[in-house]
């Protein structure tokens, strides 16, 4: 049964290319930046992970990402799919971007958690 509720529960993607390697991906919940000017991780509160597909390791996980995680005998290896962030239990509120960019070509995926809200 736990395989057909994965399916039931869709984590939405869409891929995005950056032409400028220096151009930083926003939010798609708040808009904030996700990257200062020197390129350093500044996530915001929707910000659940990123994961580098090249070095196949995550880069960032939110508490709650780390959470779901901990709760799920979930063993990523190779890409992160959607399919594997549906079995943490993400679905709908999920969006997973990702993201390549031209110059360094870094190959990376964004998700973010929509039903984050601030107390």
């Amino acid at each position: 049964m736990r395989l057909a509720s994965s399916f039931l529960n869709r984590v939405s993607y869409a891929s995005v290319y950056k032409a400028a390697s220096v151009s930083a991906l926003h939010c798609p919940a708040c808009g904030v930046s996700q990257e200062d000017e020197l390129q350093l991780l500044q996530p915001c509160m929707h910000l659940a992970c990123v994961y580098d597909q090249e070095a196949q390791e995550f880069t960032y996980k939110s508490d709650d990402f780390k959470q779901r995680e901990a709760l799920s005998n979930e063993a990523f290896t190779g890409q992160l799919s959607t399919r594997a962030l549906s079995r943490l239990g993400y679905a709908d509120e999920l969006l997973a971007l990702e993201l390549t960019r031209a110059g360094c070509w870094s190959h990376e995926l964004f998700a973010f958690n929509f039903n984050v809200h601030v107390d």
